[in-house]
């Protein structure tokens, strides 16, 4: 079985840096004396966690690492298939809609609301992710940032081994080719998702945000990111299909978007 890559630790840097960000009082030895331009609240945030995050963190064996891995248990799952009918390839399709609203689910629920159950995912989303990319400050600026965009690399095994594997199990019993195409497009769904997340904090004017689809996902992503959005508006990250049949679709047009209409 593969293991995951070395990485920094997958505690969240928001408890770690719970102590340093809290106020403190500032004791003035002479009036009138001029005081430097405070540093704007995310950019402190985002060097204190760069800070937190082990030397040896490697962004290009952490991305490597999933999808390296993703795309050979899709291959596993896919050469199992034979002769697919065409009913059969209904399978994939109806899969990537299933994984959607699995992911709407979590993310609204468990990334957003605490629970005992998802306390780390919580304060990594809404703590470490949400204080990291504010707007204003929705880009990264290098890989190495990809740390708080990225699941951990330990989460695409867990994610094949416990769910995607018993599940090809119960639907091979009735139908190998479903099972294998359902397998394949649970870990497709998963790395899409890595996809168009790290595509949506790059900057608008970059190429790939440019692209139509990823250009409309930018858009709803930095807005999911303000405040008073976060936690009842655009959890989709890929297709915005479950927050428009549950009602939580919020769009208006970019700054950038009205610029280049003007």
């Amino acid at each position: 079985m593969c293991k995951p890559p070395l990485v920094a630790s997958d505690k969240p840097v928001t408890a770690k840096l719970a102590h340093s960000l809290a106020p403190t009082k500032l004791t003035f030895q002479q009036k009138n004396t001029e005081q430097p331009a405070m540093a704007h609240p995310t950019e402190t945030f985002r060097a204190r966690y760069r800070a937190a995050v082990a030397p040896r963190y490697n962004p290009w064996l952490h991305a490597g690492f999933v999808f390296g891995y993703g795309l050979v248990c899709i291959a596993l799952a896919w050469s199992s298939t034979h002769q697919i009918s065409a009913v059969q390839w209904l399978t994939v399709p109806l899969t990537l809609v299933f994984f959607n609203l699995c992911i709407y689910l979590v993310h609204r629920h468990l990334g957003h609301h605490k629970h005992a159950l998802a306390r780390l995912f919580y304060a990594r989303h809404t703590g470490d992710h949400h204080s990291f990319f504010t707007p204003g400050h929705m880009t990264y600026d290098s890989p190495r940032d990809w740390r708080v965009i990225l699941f951990p690399a330990w989460l695409i095994v867990l994610h094949s081994l416990a769910i995607t594997l018993p599940a090809w199990w119960l639907l091979k019993q009735v139908s190998p080719n479903v099972a294998g195409l359902f397998a394949g497009c649970m870990i497709l769904g998963y790395l899409l998702y890595e996809v168009f997340h790290a595509c949506e904090h790059l900057p608008a004017s970059h190429p790939v945000a440019r692209l139509p689809w990823i250009r409309q996902m930018h858009q709803l992503h930095a807005l999911h990111h303000r405040r008073e959005l976060m936690q009842g508006r655009n959890f989709n990250i890929v297709l915005p299909l479950m927050d428009y049949l549950f009602g939580t679709l919020h769009w208006e047009p970019s700054p950038h978007d009205n610029q280049e209409s003007s």
